[in-house]
């Protein structure tokens, strides 16, 4: 409710407006905004619905619900300017990005949460099956993050973002470092920790939770980066 008043103020050009009933109308039944955001309440609603639904939940309509709830925020935005072919292409681009981000960063804190168990001999199995099938998933998200980025930037700028005098481009830049640190501390973790785990288990275990807190730490950096460079005009 917050982000359509923001919204309806920001397209206002008026604070006043955040609050006016006919710029809310308008946010709402004649902006590609507002039909993202309705669409937004409806899955929300759903996903609140099935989470109390029973336990334990049913994930073959949790995990659809959270995906497409994620994934249509690519269709406002900095890739949601263009119509036509092209514009629908950033739009996909866009929700891929999200949905591949989403698991990435998603996925950390459930990570943590099996290391902590991998010393428990009742739940060593599963925590190592459980970091396995992250480890191979992992692969493909990292992947299409990059590519994706990489897309999203071609299309929306239309070059690197070198010049750091545009607010824009300096978050932009930030933000790439930051997910290509990322993208190292998860290979470093995959191909030079988890092996070592079968031979040296606590010292491993133990530096591989605290790289993992601080891909989770820098997660939420690149949040915060594209929180602020969403609100500039990309130039």
């Amino acid at each position: 409710m917050l982000w359509l008043l923001v919204e309806s103020g920001e397209m206002g050009g008026d604070w006043a407006d955040a609050i006016d009933p006919e710029t809310i109308k308008s946010v709402l039944l004649e902006t590609a905004f507002g039909y993202v955001w309705r669409a937004h309440i409806v899955l929300s609603l759903a996903l609140v619905l099935a989470a109390l639904w029973r336990s334990p939940q049913p994930p073959a309509l949790i995990a659809p619900l959270a995906g497409v709830f994620l994934a249509s925020l690519g269709f406002v935005g900095h890739a949601a300017m263009r119509e036509g072919a092209i514009g629908l292409a950033e739009r996909a681009n866009q929700a891929l990005h999200l949905l591949a981000g989403g698991f990435w960063l998603g996925a950390l804190p459930p990570l943590l949460f099996c290391l902590a168990r991998y010393r428990d001999g009742g739940r060593e199995r599963d925590a190592a099956t459980a970091l396995r099938r992250f480890s191979g998933l992992g692969h493909v998200a990292v992947a299409v993050v990059l590519a994706t980025g990489l897309v999203n930037t071609y299309m929306i700028l239309g070059r690197w973002p070198t010049d750091f005098s545009s607010p824009y481009q300096a978050c932009l830049a930030a933000k790439i470092a930051l997910v290509a640190l990322m993208a190292l501390l998860a290979l470093y973790n995959r191909y030079r920790l988890v092996p070592r785990l079968a031979t040296a288990l606590e010292p491993n275990l133990a530096l591989l939770t605290r790289t993992t807190l601080a891909e989770l730490a820098l997660g939420g950096a690149v949040l915060g980066l594209v929180s602020a460079f969403a609100t500039f005009a990309p130039a």
